[in-house]
């Protein structure tokens, strides 16, 4: 059986996650409010490849190779990268 938690450590864990989430929010903020255009990141792989890469990417913060964070900003960029060549597809 498990000890329980103080109040104290509640309220930590609590704190912790709120400010996990105002970290998030205001990141998807600064997206929101950047230019279209200055998201944009020349595309140098193909899907497949993208897609192992994201692939990989997990398979990483799983293990504890890198931490959530960084899985965070480059699994943001992978997916953007993916959307963009999903946009050229449609364009064509």
């Amino acid at each position: 059986m498990t000890r329980s938690r103080t109040t104290v450590g509640k309220r930590n864990i609590q704190q912790q996650k709120h400010e996990k989430a105002r970290a998030k929010q205001e990141r998807k903020a600064a997206r929101r409010a950047s230019p279209p255009d200055a998201d944009r990141v020349e595309v140098s792989m193909t899907e497949s490849e993208l897609i192992e890469e994201l692939a990989t990417l997990h398979g990483a913060v799983e293990s504890g190779r890198i931490s959530r964070q960084e899985f965070e900003g480059r699994h943001d960029e992978l997916r953007s990268q993916l959307q963009q060549l999903g946009d050229r597809s449609s364009d064509d």
